[in-house]
């Protein structure tokens, strides 16, 4: 079913007072002649007055007679239903089709993600054919966060469409993060490989909110501001001349004015350099460079395999045996000591959540809706449990239950041996009623922050809520929903996004105290405790090490690169934690001290890493999962 069907009125357009005033002279519409179609990007329905603002702004688009349209990305603010609801009213009436590329913010704080985006808009991906080009759509979000990536799966279904499409023909591409500058896409270069073979003309992207063109490996690359601020791109496809020309609308108003072209015709491979008529090219941001060690050092490289995806869950290292899930929707086991591949289980969806081991079961959900019941020893399928909405949360295993959030906004206590529902328990109707980080339990409860700005404990046995604890006034966004909960002497610790780590009485819910950290950006990396030692990462890239009984500092180590969900992993006094820009940490929990680095092929570094005595594993965005010997190092030093 399709929300946009209405066809606006000439009245409207007369209205305007916009048909012949910015129709470019010459233009030959027509089947044999010059057509159009506009792009623009971040409208962000949902905020307060964007829906007048993008109406007015697709009215004017709609003058100029396009004969469609492409919205790069952040569609929506939160990518709740009502957004959606805003975005079908804003589009209705428009006489062409607007084809949509899913941003982050369809992404970070949706419970149903991608669900529902392609039930009210369309696929997330895909690839068409108009007048003879092509329009290669592409999912450059990265689940619950912010990130760029496109990945192997992404990348495979691409190859082999544009196989199918052919290599002549002009194509131009549309996604939501930039590539071929700094905070775009992490895995860009394996992108234009795949890109490499095709007549490609013009890169279109979104997100940074900026009117940007540039040079991406001799195509034109371009983004534009938010609709809502007062741009978007009108391109011309002449044949006749044999050029596609590109205009924007200025920000303050008037008549779209061109700021680059490029030729139809293909061109040998690598592309030159594409035309650029007035604005000059930006420069592409240098890439960041972390601090610290170099890599040679302590870490050295036991085995390496690969995967089919990239990884952002938590590894799991269990009696000899590793398990990971990863974003191709695979489980896979391999042996500790060599790496060798045990098995792989596949799922319907990608695996945000974490293997989670009780007897001789391993527990983990999809985004396919389902959570899964797989054989330690094998990775059979024993139960698999529908739920209405992906199953970000990772499980907490009591008394024989797994308790696990999904996306639908409810908890699921599940048997562990049948995957029996034995209670179902709801958070607070809201949009924001959703939870995405691992549950923890002390074994009489289960521990879960939401996306509703609270904290919930919740009887194991029977999941009555035992306490609520709100961890923010400040709105959902500050939520204690990234970072889990972390368990020790009776106490719960857990971050908030608002730069706040609490320490909670876990049998009442009692505050015992508050920490925040001037500067930093607590709440997206998870506690681990030890010893008496709170070791948390914050997004400013520092690794803090706390008492548990108080918050006082007791050390901190600037590593110099952001670290966004990667949580300490600890072993015989040293300390391994993931930096987004691909690097593994390795510090010594005694003073905090960096041991030493291992940079990775390029890939988000969002997962979390396992560690044994004298062994660190660790998996990223590249693709692969990788075991390291951890040699002279030692962490008795402070």
């Amino acid at each position: 079913m399709t929300m946009w069907s209405a066809v606006l009125t000439r009245r409207d357009l007369l209205r305007l007072g916009l048909v012949t005033a910015i129709t470019p002279r010459g233009m030959r519409f027509g089947a044999r002649g010059a057509w159009s179609f506009a792009v623009f990007s971040d409208t962000h329905f949902g905020i307060p007055g964007n829906y007048e603002k993008n109406r007015a702004l697709l009215l004017e688009m709609a003058a100029l007679r396009p004969e469609l349209a492409v919205d790069i990305g952040d569609l929506t603010e939160r990518g709740w239903a009502p957004e959606f609801d805003e975005a079908a009213r804003a589009f209705a009436g428009l006489p062409f089709k607007v084809r949509v590329v899913p941003g982050n913010h369809e992404v970070r704080w949706s419970p149903r993600g991608l669900q529902i985006f392609a039930e009210r808009v369309g696929p997330p991906r895909q690839l068409f054919s108009h007048r003879g080009c092509g329009f290669l759509l592409l999912d450059s979000t990265v689940p619950l966060s912010h990130w760029g990536h496109i990945g192997g799966p992404e990348r495979r279904w691409a190859e082999a469409e544009l196989e199918r499409f052919g290599r002549d023909a002009p194509l131009f591409v549309f996604l939501h993060h930039p590539v071929g500058r700094g905070g775009g896409v992490d895995d860009q270069d394996a992108l234009a490989e795949v890109l490499a073979p095709y007549n490609v003309k013009v890169v279109f992207t979104g997100h940074g909110h900026s009117d940007l063109l540039w040079d991406w490996n001799g195509a034109i690359a371009t983004m534009g501001l938010g609709l809502y601020q007062g741009s978007f791109q009108h391109v011309l496809v002449d044949p006749a001349a044999g050029e596609v020309r590109l205009l924007r609308r200025p920000a303050q108003g008037g008549a779209p004015v061109q700021f680059a072209a490029t030729k139809l015709a293909p061109r040998p491979r690598p592309f030159p350099g594409a035309a650029v008529v007035a604005a000059p090219a930006a420069a592409p941001a240098a890439p960041p460079v972390a601090v610290g060690q170099p890599d040679a050092g302590p870490l050295r490289p036991a085995w390496t395999r690969p995967l089919g995806g990239g990884v952002m869950s938590r590894l799991l290292l269990d009696d000899g045996t590793l398990f990971v899930s990863g974003m191709d929707g695979g489980v896979a086991a391999f042996a500790a000591a060599d790496g060798q591949p045990l098995w792989q289980a596949r799922t319907g969806g990608y695996c945000f959540s974490s293997p989670v081991v009780a007897d001789g079961l391993l527990v983990v959900g999809s985004a396919d809706g389902h959570a899964y019941g797989l054989e330690r020893a094998s990775g059979r399928v024993r139960w698999k449990v529908r739920t209405g909405g992906p199953v970000y949360g990772s499980a907490a295993m009591a008394g024989g239950v797994a308790a696990i959030a999904s996306g639908d906004g409810s908890v699921y206590g599940l048997g562990v041996g049948d995957g029996a529902v034995h209670w179902r328990w709801a958070l607070p109707p809201g949009p924001s009623a959703f939870a995405q980080s691992p549950a923890a339990t002390d074994g009489k409860r289960v521990f879960i922050g939401a996306w509703d700005m609270h904290v919930y404990a919740l009887d194991a046995a029977t999941g009555a809520e035992a306490w609520r604890y709100r961890a923010t006034q400040k709105g959902f966004y500050y939520s204690a929903a990234i970072g889990a909960p972390a368990l020790a002497g009776g106490r719960l610790y857990v971050p908030s996004n608002d730069n706040v780590l609490h320490a909670l009485d876990a049998a009442t819910g009692a505050r015992l105290w508050t920490h925040s950290v001037p500067g930093e950006k607590l709440g997206y990396g998870s506690p681990t405790i030890v010893d008496g030692r709170i070791y948390i990462p914050g997004l400013g890239g520092v690794v803090h090490c706390l008492s548990a009984e108080t918050g006082e500092r007791i050390w901190a180590t600037p590593t110099g690169a952001e670290i966004y969900e990667s949580s300490p992993a600890l072993a015989a006094g040293t300390l391994a934690i993931g930096s987004v820009d691909g690097r593994l940490w390795l510090l010594r929990t005694g003073d905090g001290a960096i041991l030493g680095s291992h940079r990775f092929p390029p890939g988000l570094f969002v997962s979390t890493p396992a560690a044994a005595p004298g062994r660190v594993y660790a998996a990223t965005f590249a693709e692969s999962v990788a075991a390291f010997d951890i040699v002279g190092a030692t962490g008795a030093a402070g």
